[in-house]
């Protein structure tokens, strides 16, 4: 039995999965970032972090642009993820009523499910990058 959840649900859990995970990760990308534009003023990543820290805290430290990370997660992480969830799910629903296993796909159909989800992910998601430069 495949349950369904409409697409535009499994978008907004794309989005949230996404954003989560630039909780984390942004203020690494910022030290990254800061490392690599002003990279002598600083012995290593634990000493960038806590310069960084010192000098503007967390939130306009290490958080600085994370609405950008978000912004660029909602519009690419949430066509990426929940684009690919659909056509997986229909794909099972397929092999199920045809009376085959549902898990009985391919690598190459997983595949070009995967690069689909990615194209039309990307091809929404670009204005956002411009929003991290």
């Amino acid at each position: 039995d495949v349950s369904s959840i409409p697409l535009a649900q499994r978008l907004v859990f794309g989005a949230l999965a996404g954003m989560g995970a630039a909780t984390f990760c942004h203020p690494l990308d910022v030290i990254r970032v800061q490392m690599q534009t002003d990279g002598v003023q600083y012995k290593n990543t634990f000493d960038a972090a806590a310069k960084i820290h010192s000098r503007a805290g967390i939130v306009d430290g290490l958080y600085a642009g994370v609405s950008a990370a978000y912004l660029r997660q909602w519009m690419y992480g949430s066509f990426r993820i929940g684009i690919y969830a659909y056509l997986l799910e229909q794909t099972q629903v397929k092999n199920v009523s045809e009376g085959r296993d549902k898990n009985d796909i391919a690598f190459s159909r997983k595949l070009a499910m995967g690069c689909c989800s990615g194209a039309i992910g990307s091809f929404i998601g670009t204005p956002s990058e411009l929003a991290l430069v």
